[in-house]
């Protein structure tokens, strides 16, 4: 009788290591899923925030695109002397020069349209130039 007694206290002690052991490893799995959960968001974060970032990049060399252009012109007008270049405003969007202003006749505004068309970087004109009276 004190043999199975002993027998059943020992089986106990077995089972609930056991137990305690399997419950130990489910934490460390747990604990192991959390992390791997965790590591996903963080990549998904640096991912998310490298997205932003390169956005923010495109859009400012875009500006810086749009203001080389923009100086440029600015130096092409000023470079011939027939044309007050003070007279005319120049503003620069995703490429597209605009162009604002007065000149003495036709020709100059024809001459600026021209000089304008040959910068590089430019992809179109828009001219509300008019004609001093």
């Amino acid at each position: 009788m004190k043999n199975i007694k002993f027998t059943h206290s020992l089986l106990a002690v077995v089972l609930g290591s056991v137990l305690a052991s399997s419950s130990a490893l489910a934490a460390d799995l747990s604990v192991g899923k959390t992390l791997e959960n965790t590591g996903q968001q963080i990549d998904k974060s640096l991912d998310s925030a490298g997205k932003k970032i390169d956005n923010s990049l495109q859009k400012a060399d875009a500006y810086l695109d749009d203001s080389a252009i923009t100086a440029k012109v600015k130096e092409k007008l000023l470079e011939h002397k027939g044309i007050n270049s003070h007279d005319i405003s120049v503003k620069t969007e995703k490429g597209v020069v605009h162009l604002a202003g007065f000149v003495k006749n036709k020709h100059q505004a024809a001459k600026i349209a021209k000089i304008v068309h040959g910068i590089k970087g430019v992809k179109a004109v828009k001219s509300t130039i008019e004609i001093k009276k």
